[in-house]
C-alpha cells in the first residue's frame, strides 16, 4: 500500500497539474509551459514589419507585425484566449512590444517623418479591439485588454501610450473563423462604435488599434473606420501575428 507520504505528495501533484499549466503551449510538450524549441521558434522570426492582406479591405490601417499565424504561435494564441491559458502572455507580449514600438516609430502621415511619438505628433492612444459580451461571458475576462497592458509595461513610465478602451460592438457579430475575406467585411461593417465616455479622448489623437491578429483586415478596418469618424488624427494598428499569404490567393488577387 502506499504511504500517507506517497499518497500526499500524489495528490500535490495532481492539485499542481489542475493549477499550474504543466505543456507547453505551443507544441503540447509536457513538463513546461513553453518549451525551448517553441521559445527557438519565436526567437528566430524576424523583427516587426508592415503587412496587408490581399485584397485589403476599405479603410485598412497600417499594421505592424512581427508572426506567422502558424505553427506554435498559432497554438499558443488559441491556447491563451480560449483555453484559459493565460500564463502565455508572458510570451505574446514580447512580439506585441516590438509591432507596437515599430508603429510609434514609424513616420506618421503629415508629421515630417516624425512617429507617432515625435515631437510633432498628438500624443498616442492604444486601443484595444472589442470583445463580444457572449465571449466575455465565457471567458470570464478580456484577454486582449490583458494582453495590450502587459506589452505596455517595458516602456518608460513617462512614454507610456495611454489605453483607451473606446471601441464597442453595438451588435452581435457571428464567429469570424471559416468566413472568407467578404464574409468578413460583411460580418463587422457596421458594428463598433465609440464608446461615449472616452470618445472625447480620440479627438486629434494618434490611435494604435491593437488586436491578436490579423487575417483579412476586416476588424482592424472597421475599427479604423470609427475612431477616424470619432476625429482621431491618425489610425495605424499592431498584431502578435498575421496568416501567411497563399500562393493560390496571391496569384487569384493579382
Amino acid at each position: 500500500m502506499p504511504t500517507l507520504t506517497t499518497t500526499a505528495r500524489a495528490a500535490v501533484s495532481a492539485l499542481g497539474d489542475l493549477v499550474l499549466p504543466v505543456r507547453c503551449g505551443g507544441c503540447d510538450e509536457p513538463g513546461v509551459p513553453w518549451c525551448r524549441r517553441c521559445a527557438a521558434a519565436l526567437a528566430a522570426a524576424p523583427g516587426p514589419t508592415p503587412w496587408s492582406p490581399t485584397p485589403a479591405p476599405v479603410g485598412m490601417p497600417p499594421v505592424w507585425t512581427l508572426l506567422a499565424y502558424d505553427g506554435p504561435v498559432r497554438a499558443a494564441l488559441v491556447n491563451w484566449k480560449d483555453n484559459g491559458r493565460r500564463d502565455l502572455v508572458r510570451v505574446l507580449a514580447p512580439p506585441l512590444t516590438e509591432a507596437l514600438l515599430a508603429a510609434l516609430l514609424a513616420p506618421a502621415a503629415g508629421d515630417g517623418g516624425a512617429g507617432l511619438v515625435g515631437s510633432h505628433a498628438a500624443a498616442p492612444v492604444v486601443v484595444p479591439a472589442p470583445s463580444g459580451r457572449s465571449n466575455v461571458r465565457r471567458r470570464g475576462d478580456r484577454p486582449l485588454h490583458l494582453l495590450t497592458r502587459r506589452c505596455l509595461d517595458p516602456l518608460p513610465a513617462s512614454e507610456r501610450p495611454r489605453v483607451v478602451d473606446a471601441l464597442r460592438l453595438r451588435r452581435a457579430v457571428a464567429d469570424q473563423a471559416g468566413l472568407d475575406s467578404l464574409g468578413r467585411a460583411s460580418n463587422l461593417r457596421g458594428a463598433m462604435a465609440l464608446r461615449p465616455a472616452v470618445s472625447s479622448l480620440v479627438v486629434g489623437a494618434r490611435c494604435v488599434v491593437v488586436d491578436d491578429v490579423v487575417t483579412t483586415g476586416a476588424t482592424l478596418a472597421e475599427a479604423a473606420r470609427v475612431l477616424r469618424s470619432g476625429g482621431a488624427a491618425e489610425v495605424v494598428a499592431v498584431t502578435v501575428a498575421a496568416t501567411r499569404r497563399h500562393p493560390a490567393a496571391l496569384r487569384s488577387s493579382r
